[in-house]
């Protein structure tokens, strides 16, 4: 790569705990380097993920580690695609100091990658969180990166970031420093800004709908299917919540109470009439497919049975290909909602975080979105009667809050890409510019 003084167009770097296996994750990275080539047709990107190999192979661009230590369901891959397993608690002292030295080897190549970067960018999922892999997991890398940034003179921005989990005051310090250093910061919902402002006032930012929203779709010609010679069809995603060897906070009751309902509704489908799909938009879902399978109603028939498929989901192209096939979705994945919606198609959802709850509400979808704890087969029943019957009117409006999406994102883009065009001299000797009218232009 070559220096910053001696290059004309921006050199982003994306940074995102992202192993190329979630499909939201996936839409929300090509979405950022489409719409920044918009602004600038040659800018330059490095992938900053849990796993360079495959992402780079997927988004076709030069990809390096997120981090070097492993955490409990936060695990960097080698460079030959193994996922490295190493816990510094668990290891032996000539083991841990092995470790120790990786990761000052890593501090030390994260810092060169900066110093040949114009901006890096946090952008979208749930940035902010310690499920996956505690403090130490991504906490640690979001205070690590931007601390590394400063001293390279790289400015920080935080885009659409959401807010999950933060009950540890190591995670809350982590991410307080994190935050306080950056350029610039937004927010996909207001909880999650709420939920930030809570750790520090200086993370301030407006808020700003998630980034998978700015992702070109045209492609996908909004189709219905359903009439009065064609069957129903739906899309479901069953998610491998609280299942006690797939989930960070693991529960067998409720994994078990929400995949009994799930299966007895599903079954009610199938015995309508409806053509039903399995599928999933983030691993480690598509293994709950052969659990769900198992409780289904055992007086179904052959015909019912033949009425239920899977589809073996390669990429969030492939999944938005898929959502448009359908008529209706239910899930319980933000963005497999969220591209659900993309597509107009309606959804319901079983929430099982506030981030799910929140954009059911800001699409004005709140009254098919139930959580994940209590809800029943018969309200998913009297849900999925309901989006048949108010499917136009809910497009409608579906269509409506997309435009407006897009163009609070589009101002955002251009935002950030002033950053990247302001002289030298209007940054502070941090390397941080000032962002305090540029976030007012996207209230």
């Amino acid at each position: 790569m070559i220096s910053k003084s001696h290059r004309c167009s921006p050199s982003i770097a994306l940074l995102t705990p992202y192993d190329g296996a979630n499909f939201g994750d996936a839409a929300i990275q090509d979405a950022l380097i489409e719409n920044f080539r918009k602004n600038d047709p040659d800018a330059t990107f490095v992938g900053v993920t849990l796993n360079p190999d495959r992402t780079a192979e997927k988004h076709n661009i030069p990809c390096f580690p997120l981090a070097a230590i492993s955490r409990p369901h936060y695990r960097p891959a080698r460079k030959n695609g193994t996922w490295a397993n190493t816990r510094l608690s668990r290891l032996p002292v000539l083991k841990q100091f092995a470790a120790a030295m990786r990761e000052l080897r890593h501090v030390r190549e994260s810092y060169q990658i900066l110093r040949k970067v114009d901006v890096l960018a946090v952008a979208g999922g749930g940035q902010l969180d310690e499920e996956w892999g505690g403090p130490w997991g991504h906490p640690y890398s979001l205070f690590k990166w931007a601390r590394l940034a400063s001293l390279a003179g790289c400015p920080v921005v935080f885009l659409s970031v959401g807010a999950c989990r933060m009950d540890s005051w190591l995670s809350k310090w982590f991410l307080k420093r994190a935050l306080s250093s950056a350029a610039y910061r937004s927010y996909r919902d207001q909880g999650s800004k709420q939920l930030a402002l809570a750790l520090t006032p200086r993370a301030e930012g407006p808020v700003v709908p998630d980034i998978a929203f700015s992702l070109p779709v045209e492609k996908y010609k909004p189709v219905m299917y359903s009439g009065s010679s064609t069957p129903i069809r739906v899309a479901l995603s069953p998610i491998a919540y609280a299942h006690p060897n797939l989930w960070p906070t693991a529960n067998a009751i409720e994994h078990e109470r929400y995949l009994t309902e799930l299966a007895s509704f599903t079954s009610q489908l199938l015995k309508s009439g409806v053509l039903v799909t399995l599928f999933s938009s983030s691993s480690p879902d598509e293994l709950i497919f052969p659990e769900l399978r198992k409780r289904l109603d055992s007086d179904l028939t052959e015909a019912d049975h033949n009425r239920l498929s899977s589809r073996d989901v390669g990429s969030h192209h492939e999944l938005l290909e898929l959502l448009n096939s359908v008529d209706y979705v239910v899930s319980s994945r933000l963005h497999a909602l969220l591209l659900a919606f993309l597509v107009n198609k309606p959804a319901i959802a079983i929430s099982y975080d506030r981030k799910v709850t929140s954009l059911m509400e800001d699409m004005g979808q709140a009254s098919y979105c139930f959580d994940i704890k209590s809800y029943t087969r018969y309200n998913l029943a009297s849900a999925f009667s309901d989006i048949q019957t108010n499917r136009q009117l809910i497009s409608s409006k579906l269509s409506a809050i997309r435009r407006g999406y897009r163009s609070a994102l589009q101002v955002q883009y251009q935002v950030v890409c002033g950053l990247f065009s302001r002289p030298k001299e209007e940054k502070d000797i941090t390397g941080r510019a000032s962002s305090s009218v540029d976030a007012k232009m996207i209230h």
